[in-house]
């Protein structure tokens, strides 16, 4: 019967049942209500809430912005962050999409054929990233400088809500930041050290975006190191919903709570929460449920294909 075209049904009931089946188990009831139980609602840091899941709202607020870069003598103050990032001037193989025969329909690219071409360009790259040693093509042969060990240096004010350290990459939507940077003079004053511990021909200049940067060129093995930073320019209310440990909140990747549950806008309490998700996971239920019935249908109609077909093919 499914040499008529059912097995095509087989194939996309299956993928709809395994589609309702995990809908199911990831919504299941047993889920909202481990959440409920467990779920604890803190104000502040408490010693007894240590390990356990908790709930907590607030506005973020940067507690020490102050962060120095010791190997390039700089300091910054109310900074959410601060990335000093030394560059290299590579060769680096790049491919792109050409078309070969535009196919009998100029109009339209889909009957396009096409084949994948190569190309070598010149990039910055991270100073210290792996590269080819060298890349041929055609009858050239590009020879890269070897890596350098020179290495970026990143940093991250403390942000904190209702007592618990948090990490800004949890709530970048809820924080308003200003970009900043260096100007030429400042680091001409400031890293002498730095760039004679490089040993390369590093001069403060001015980018073509008016930020002050090291550079040695604009040739292939040159270097630039890039300094750039963050200030805190405010915030607005949010709920975390992680494990307490010690006095800091972290956002679990395979906990109970959802990843895109761990963030909420505004404060949300403990109940309204639960209230939320219990409602979320029904909704969810339901739509796997109708995939399993779907699913069903489709097997159903395929080991039926024949019976419908056959008068036809008479």
């Amino acid at each position: 019967m499914l040499r008529y075209g059912g097995g095509k049904f087989i194939v996309i009931g299956l993928v709809v049942l395994a589609f309702g089946v995990g809908v199911l188990w990831a919504n299941n009831p047993e889920r909202t209500n481990g959440i409920a139980k467990e779920l604890v609602e803190a104000t502040e840091v408490f010693p007894e809430n240590e390990g356990k899941l908790v709930i907590v709202s607030g506005t973020p607020e940067l507690t020490n912005g102050h962060i120095k870069d010791e190997e390039a003598n700089l300091k910054v103050e109310n900074a959410v962050h601060y990335s000093r990032v030394p560059l290299q001037k590579v060769y680096a193989l790049r491919s792109r999409e050409v078309v070969v025969d535009e196919g009998e329909d100029k109009m339209s690219d889909v009957d396009d054929v096409t084949e994948t071409e190569y190309y070598v360009v010149k990039d910055w790259i991270n100073a210290s990233q792996e590269r080819d040693a060298t890349i041929s093509r055609t009858s050239t042969t590009y020879e890269n400088p070897p890596a350098l060990n020179l290495p970026a240096f990143h940093a991250s004010g403390e942000l904190r809500i209702s007592g618990f350290k948090i990490s800004s990459s949890d709530v970048f939507d809820y924080i308003q930041t200003k970009s900043a940077w260096f100007t030429q003079e400042e680091l001409q004053e400031a890293c002498g050290e730095y760039i004679a511990r490089s040993e390369l021909d590093l001069k403060a200049v001015t980018n073509e975006n008016g930020r002050g940067m090291l550079s040695s060129g604009d040739e292939i093995g040159d270097v630039r190191v890039t300094f750039s930073y963050e200030t805190f320019e405010g915030a607005e209310p949010v709920t975390l919903i992680g494990r307490q440990q010690g006095d800091v909140l972290v956002l679990e990747e395979d906990g109970p709570v959802s990843e895109a549950e761990q963030v909420q806008p505004g404060t949300v309490s403990k109940d309204e929460f639960v209230s939320a998700i219990t409602t979320e996971d029904a909704s969810s239920r339901r739509i796997g449920i109708c995939a399993l019935v779907l699913g069903a249908v489709l097997f159903l109609l395929a080991f039926n294909w024949g019976a419908l077909i056959k008068p036809k093919l008479r």
